[in-house]
């Protein structure tokens, strides 16, 4: 995994030592879904000390990071104060134009596409991104699955990177699924409760990843991208799985969803290898 694995330890080491903190502060209610924060702590710390990445945003990756602060803002915003359903989602729409429409201006309050190619990828992206979101919504509320998917689109994405030629999105996307790994060893233990901080933070900082690799100039292919669709609806197939009785399923079904996952993933990977550019 790109090269050396021992620094991703610092993205999962900050994710796990800051969720438990928020699990031992926050109680066993408002901890489980405050916890999710840890994720982009987590990504944060390899942000400035592992990846020694720009915090001003002047492309679609140096943005990811913004992406996911914004994020797990809003959605611990979501978490503290229960909006109507309405509301939450038009809250949620909007972070999520925000997003879409700062990566192909250039900026928050940037000047419109002046050509049919950036509206048509505007809509695309903002179909996709609303599309996940939704998915993530829904599998929330399903323990551990949410948790799961992300962190398997971020292992995809970096896999999907490093075989293009993508060093610089690969390492992001291995560092968030690291900080993932860290929150979710904890959730495995102390059954957490998900929120919408992965739904908005975890999910938007996945997104971002995914933009930078489908901007014109990336070598990634699209393709590739195109099969890491299947992850987020790779809980029917482990749900089917014969996992045993009651007590061991709930210990086992995040390991089921995480190999039922590694399917699409190793395919992306292969076809990003296969049509990688020179």
């Amino acid at each position: 995994m790109a090269g050396n694995l021992l620094p991703y330890f610092i993205p999962f080491g900050v994710a796990l030592a800051a969720a438990g903190a928020l699990r031992l502060v926050a109680g066993p209610d408002k901890g489980a879904r405050y916890a999710g924060i840890s994720v982009v702590i987590g990504f944060a710390a390899a942000w400035n000390w592992l990846l020694l990445a720009p915090w001003v945003p002047f492309d679609a990756l140096s943005r990811v990071i913004h992406i996911a602060i914004g994020g797990s803002i809003a959605g611990l915003a979501l978490d503290l104060v229960i909006l109507r359903r309405s509301w939450a989602i038009v809250f949620a729409a909007v972070f999520v134009l925000g997003c879409v429409w700062a990566t192909i201006s250039g900026a928050l309050i940037g000047a419109p596409p002046d050509d049919t190619a950036g509206w048509l990828r505007f809509g695309l992206y903002l179909f996709v991104w609303l599309g996940l979101l939704a998915r993530l919504d829904v599998l929330k509320r399903e323990g551990p699955a949410a948790l799961v998917t992300v962190f398997m689109l971020a292992i995809g994405l970096g896999l999907v990177a490093q075989m293009s030629g993508e060093g610089a999105v690969g390492a992001a996307a291995y560092a968030l699924a690291a900080a993932f790994a860290g929150l979710l060893a904890l959730s495995w233990v102390l059954s957490l409760a998900v929120g919408n901080v992965i739904v908005l933070g975890g999910g938007g900082a996945v997104l971002g990843l995914a933009m930078a690799l489908a901007e014109p100039g990336s070598k990634a292919s699209v393709i590739a991208l195109i099969f890491l669709l299947l992850v987020p609806f790779s809980d029917g197939t482990a749900k089917r799985l014969p996992l045993g009785p009651a007590a061991m399923r709930s210990a086992l079904y995040p390991l089921a969803l995480i190999g039922v996952s590694a399917l699409p993933v190793s395919l992306a990977a292969v076809i990003a290898f296969l049509l990688a550019g020179p």
